[in-house]
């Protein structure tokens, strides 16, 4: 296997009670990700949204990794750093109470395995 850096994003846009979930995890069975930092933020901040971030098959509380009251500001956290992702897990994003029709943005940095 050959390690490459790790740099993926994914957006959803808020509905109109700006709330959202963005997703995003390995696509092939070959893939394995090592994330160093999971990090949001949301286009407009006239409401800042909470965001909770989870990692696994689905964005439950059993997979829950880490929270922020600046979702849409701007936060990051390293608390799945130790976490291996291989296909059919997630990093998932839900934001709550942002500002509707903004573009919320999940990015995930580290290294994959391909």
């Amino acid at each position: 296997m050959t390690s490459v850096p790790l740099n993926e994003t994914a957006v959803v846009v808020l509905d109109p009670t700006g709330a959202g979930t963005a997703s995003i995890g390995p696509i092939s069975a070959r893939e394995s990700w090592h994330p160093d930092v999971i990090s949001v933020k949301v286009s407009s901040k006239i409401n800042e949204a909470e965001c909770q971030i989870f990692v696994g098959d689905s964005a439950t509380q059993p997979n829950y990794i880490d929270g922020t009251y600046s979702g849409s500001s701007g936060d990051a956290t390293d608390r799945a750093a130790a976490t291996l992702i291989r296909v059919g897990w997630k990093v998932f994003a839900t934001w709550a109470g942002g500002d509707a029709a903004a573009t919320a943005t999940l990015t995930v940095t580290g290294t994959k395995d391909v």
